[in-house]
């Protein structure tokens, strides 16, 4: 059998990551041997920033009309209860992708909805349980409204609290709707967290508001004071060289290391920077897994008998420049490897090494139910598509 295999992939907008996408699917394509392409082809669907009508309108076309055989794209958990009855309905298969803003639901998902996610929520876990020991004391968190409606904040404290915080300062900025900058807001909250004593900071900021928050942290006093942990975002390498020769040093963790010598890692590189003549990226990385794992169960796609590709998908697991990696959300995910990072931006390009090795929350762990009770609402975008 020789069938093609239709995949409709919602686009969401971004103005932080515009090439999220697409290097998803260029990412995917680098993972099948180029004999193979042809039977895979992609539906491209915009949803702008996510919202629960706009992709239940882009997934009934892409089945009702495209008849694609696989719903995917990025998308957040917010919204796959809304559109998880037609793809159970039709039988069709759902692979997603996120960053990791939220964790997984804690009720059960649908069994033909997989996820790749970067995790950034383990990232942050293992980032507070890492400054919690190695600066011990209280820390702080500074975020704006944006941040605080994730998970990512609660998982950092959660990890710090696994590693003996009694407790943490936090700090959100008021959203004011006259202005887009935080610029005069943030030396107020600066000098609260000085006058607090705090042992070290953690930022959680995205876009224009990380730089303008980096451009106000070093000209305040806590420059020289405390420690600055930052998101995994905050230290990617579009955000860092807006920073570089400013002379700071900071922390952050990664669950996927670009310039790791592994021959996987190494293989990906070379061939998506030879077929695309890019740069790869986390997001190409997804993109990688997803072609490997689809690769692999090619004769079984074409077969079309959704229960046996659920069941393989349950059961699988690739190994690729994450390590190893499986999707289906359960307490059998194999759990991340995360390095903590230690930056500094004196240089041009600024220097990245690896301080140690992050702490995973496991997914039995109780904090779970912690984190999602301290986030009941939150944004429905994924994050950074904005």
């Amino acid at each position: 059998m020789n069938r093609t295999i239709k995949i409709g992939f919602l686009f969401p907008f971004s103005t932080i990551t515009p090439n999220m996408s697409q290097d998803i699917i260029d990412g995917f394509f680098t993972a099948i041997p180029e004999l193979f392409r042809k039977n895979f082809q992609f539906f491209p669907e915009y949803i702008d920033k996510g919202s629960n009508e706009l992709v239940k309108t882009a997934v009934n076309k892409l089945i009702m009309f495209n008849n694609v055989d696989i719903i995917s794209g990025i998308v957040s958990y917010k919204v796959i209860p809304e559109i998880t009855a037609v793809i159970e309905q039709r039988k069709k298969l759902a692979f997603f992708f996120d960053l990791g803003e939220y964790l997984p639901p804690l009720n059960s998902i649908s069994e033909n909805i997989f996820f790749n996610s970067l995790q950034f929520w383990q990232q942050e876990y293992a980032l507070g349980h890492w400054a919690q020991k190695h600066f011990s004391g209280k820390g702080a968190m500074l975020m704006s409204v944006y941040e605080a409606g994730y998970h990512m904040h609660g998982a950092f404290w959660q990890g710090a609290i696994a590693a003996g915080a009694e407790e943490i300062d936090v700090h959100i900025l008021p959203f004011n709707p006259q202005t887009s900058n935080i610029d005069s807001l943030l030396p107020q909250f600066f000098e609260k967290i000085e006058q607090s004593n705090v042992d070290y900071l953690h930022a959680l900021f995205c876009g224009k508001e990380a730089l303008e928050f980096f451009k106000c942290f070093k000209q305040s006093r806590l420059f020289s004071k405390i420690p600055l942990v930052v998101t995994p975002h905050m230290a990617t390498e579009e955000v860092l060289e807006t920073i570089e020769n400013s002379s700071m040093s900071l922390y952050s963790a990664s669950g996927w290391n670009y310039h790791s010598l592994d021959e996987k890692n190494q293989k990906f590189k070379s061939i998506y920077l030879f077929g695309t003549g890019k740069k790869a990226t986390e997001f190409a990385v997804m993109g990688y897994e997803m072609g490997l794992l689809f690769g692999q169960m090619l004769p079984i796609l074409q077969k079309g008998d959704n229960s046996e590709i659920v069941r393989h998908i349950k059961m699988a697991t690739v190994d690729g420049p994450r390590g190893l990696r499986n999707f289906h959300h359960d307490l059998t995910l194999t759990s991340p490897t995360i390095d903590i990072e230690k930056i500094n931006t004196q240089n041009n390009p600024a220097t990245k090494i690896v301080a140690d090795q992050g702490i995973a929350l496991p997914y039995n762990n109780p904090a779970f139910i912690d984190i999602h009770t301290q986030c009941v609402s939150g944004w429905k975008n994924p994050y950074l598509c904005v």
